[in-house]
């Protein structure tokens, strides 16, 4: 399997999606604050709205007449991360659905287009993210579901995420930095759909959205910036649906970015079609608790030293089940990919992985090991880097 071993011991190693950050709860707003850090960079709030767990601290919001915002978005197939400038950070889930009769209009995530640029949605509403799934509509998805999504979805979910915001503001104004991991391919269809003026009900208010966007970008690039990498680089995605490789020197793009069309949806699925975790779980798998269990990840007895991977908020160890399709997922998708990465590192370029991928559970120290750089917040690597330039 390539010199990875998926029986690598965490090492006190703590997997969570969010690292080291504290968890303290108020209301539904769910921040990550890290503990250990001071500084200003290490020390942003993050909103995840409609998760199981975070921390919330009130801090104070744009003043409600305040109408231009700069905004960075990375929508990726499995969560939407933003910046709204004036707002914490803010992460959601990427689910989307239409299918919504009886269905309260102040919702957060609930979105009805009234008028604008877009006539082909006037009259439609749509649920994006956790109270999507929550909704139980018969046509529920997520992005990874949609191969154009990035583009074609970007104003439906853009919107959406602004009706999570903890204010909605009557006229907003916005200039977007967008990331995504096919500029050539997806550039072109966000630039026709998304720009212009979009009148819509958000969360039960309504509001006037203009929407300019100002750059597209390639994924890999904030995550350069962030860390401050130079030199030759490689910094790998590993994001829901694709995994994407760029080569950079210093802050220069090298040749076109390398995307395969698969990522941690692959071992999802694998892992949800398994026999192994059906015999241990006695239901059929919930693919959103597979894939908060992973987030949650691997946790270990101090006095025993076993591990568990819990399903959901049960006491059902899936780990078994894990590390067989994790084993499955490395032997016949990884496999190349990590042959590539190898070939990179003995030219002496490094290494940086980053995205939801980087934080799977024994796969991050197995790469670790392999002398590759494994962000601690992957996840949000590429809005930060936008934010401190």
């Amino acid at each position: 399997m390539l010199g990875i071993s998926i029986c690598v011991p965490l090492e006190g190693a703590d997997v969570r999606y969010l690292g080291t950050h504290v968890a303290e709860k108020r209301s539904n707003i769910y921040i990550a604050r890290d503990s250990a850090m001071k500084t200003k960079k290490n020390n942003m709030k993050i909103i995840e709205r409609g998760l199981t767990s975070g921390d919330g601290v009130g801090t104070k919001l744009p003043q409600k007449n305040r109408k231009h915002f700069r905004s960075l978005t990375d929508l990726g197939n499995h969560w939407f991360k933003a910046s709204v400038e004036g707002f914490k950070l803010i992460r959601i889930p990427s689910y989307f659905a239409t299918c919504l009769e009886l269905t309260s209009e102040k919702l957060e995530g609930y979105v009805k287009y009234i008028d604008g640029d877009r006539n082909d949605l006037v009259g439609k509403s749509w649920l994006i993210g956790k109270q999507a799934v929550r909704s139980e509509s018969a046509d529920l998805s997520r992005l990874v579901d949609h191969y154009m999504g990035k583009s074609e979805l970007w104003l439906e979910y853009f919107l959406g995420l602004l009706s999570h915001l903890p204010q909605i503001n009557s006229h907003q104004k916005h200039q977007v930095v967008v990331t995504c991991n096919d500029v050539k391919r997806h550039e072109p269809i966000i630039r026709k759909l998304a720009t212009g003026t979009h009148k819509v009900l958000m969360s039960g208010h309504f509001a006037t959205v203009e929407i300019v966007i100002e750059k597209v970008l390639p994924e890999g690039y904030a995550a350069l910036k962030n860390h401050k990498l130079m030199g030759a680089v490689r910094i790998v995605d590993f994001g829901g649906g694709n995994i994407t490789i760029s080569g950079f020197e210093d802050d220069q793009l090298i040749g076109e970015p390398i995307v395969k069309d698969f990522g941690c949806e692959s071992l999802l699925q694998d892992l949800a079609g398994s026999s192994s975790l059906k015999s241990i779980i006695k239901q059929a798998p919930n693919l959103e608790i597979l894939n908060t269990s992973l987030e949650r990840g691997v946790k270990k007895d101090s006095k025993t030293g076993e591990q568990f991977l819990y399903y959901g908020a049960s006491k059902l160890n899936i780990l078994p089940a894990y590390k067989e399709s994790l084993g499955k997922f490395i032997d016949c998708k990884l496999k190349e990919v990590i042959k590539k990465l190898d070939e990179y590192a003995l030219t002496g370029e490094a290494i940086l992985v980053i995205g939801g991928g980087s934080k799977l559970p024994f796969l991050n120290v197995a790469l670790k090991k392999k002398g590759y750089k494994i962000s601690s917040d992957g996840g949000f690597d590429n809005i930060k880097g936008l934010i401190e330039g």
